[in-house]
């Protein structure tokens, strides 16, 4: 599960940031990616410098959207990566894809997931 991807960021709905979790959507540039839908732990390279991070790969069935997408929460880190190539790599599996009753349900599991990608990243 240790493979780099990369790919460029692009502008999404812009739903992560009104929940308080904004993530660089990626368009993928050098392959497909073939994991399961779910969040997981990555490092992210966005230039020189590496971050933590949080991948979330899915239909985000708790808004009715349909298409799959590809995105990341950064942990730490604000700046406009739009257009950017960045590079990541996924580390471990946290959870299966979910759909929450509401919006509410999924930011307080979005919590628990970003202690979980700290807690798994001190080991």
């Amino acid at each position: 599960m240790h493979q780099k991807i990369f790919g460029t960021v692009v502008h999404g709905l812009g739903k992560g940031k009104d929940f308080g979790f904004p993530t660089a959507n990626i368009k993928l540039e050098n392959s497909e990616l073939h994991i399961d839908k779910g969040v997981y732990v990555v490092m992210i390279t966005v230039g020189n410098q590496s971050y933590k991070g949080m991948l979330y790969v899915g239909t985000r069935p708790t808004l009715d959207l349909k298409d799959v997408t590809i995105e990341i929460h950064i942990l730490d880190f604000n700046e406009d990566i739009y257009n950017m190539c960045i590079f990541f790599q996924i580390l471990h599996k946290i959870r299966d894809e979910v759909h929450f009753s509401d919006t509410d349900k999924l930011i307080y599991q979005l919590h628990h997931d970003r202690k979980m990608v700290y807690g798994f990243l001190k080991k």
